[in-house]
């Protein structure tokens, strides 16, 4: 009978493991209640950029440079179907001037690649990390474009990304780890998913 026993709780804490990986679609996310989002950056060291438009930043070791990611607007104010999301620097260890990417960013680090889905739906891929699909559409709370992740049935809002650099890259830069800071949708509960990809790359 205790054996009997002993497998039952087995079989319920594998079925209870089962379903808490079963919530996220990511191999070697980490999804984690926050109190301060981007511990490994000091509050007072960087800056939340305010721009109308804006969908979410990034900000990225060592400087409190931000790159931007805005909503791409047609001359007649309706959203560019083509490449709906615009992305340039902010550069605040400058005085705060604006700045394109360079190819290079684009290519591998900041750049997006987007896919029109109809229904005013686009799906975005970072170029950090493209096996992630982010999904800019109309919020439901007050009809503005907004960037979401999605899990299964749970939607995220995107407010800012912490990429990690690796400082030893010469010819281009080596994204080490994401850090995407989300709001649940559902219950206001600030998020944040971190992806290890120095990890994926050597596993």
């Amino acid at each position: 009978m205790y054996n009997t026993y002993s497998k039952y709780n087995k079989f319920q804490h594998m079925a209870s493991l089962r379903k808490a990986l079963k919530t996220t679609q990511f191999l070697l996310l980490v999804l984690l209640a926050m109190v301060n989002p981007l511990s490994a950056q000091p509050a007072d060291e960087k800056k939340h950029p305010r721009i109308e438009n804006l969908l979410f930043f990034v900000q990225k070791n060592p400087d409190a440079n931000t790159v931007i990611y805005e909503l791409n607007l047609n001359k007649d104010g309706t959203i560019c179907t083509q490449a709906p999301v615009k992305v340039s620097w902010i550069k605040y260890a400058e005085d705060g001037k604006r700045e394109e990417l360079s190819n290079i960013e684009k290519k591998y680090v900041y750049g997006v690649q987007s896919q029109d889905l109809g229904n005013d739906e686009y799906k975005i891929h970072l170029m950090a990390y493209t096996k992630l699909p982010l999904y800019l559409k109309r919020s439901q709370t007050d009809n503005k474009y907004k960037i979401y992740i999605k899990d299964e049935d749970t939607h995220y809002l995107l407010k800012r990304a912490f990429i990690k650099l690796d400082s030893c890259s010469f010819w281009y830069p080596k994204v080490q780890y994401i850090d995407l800071v989300a709001v649940d949708t559902a219950n206001g509960r600030e998020i944040l998913r971190r992806i290890n990809i120095r990890s994926e790359a050597e596993f």
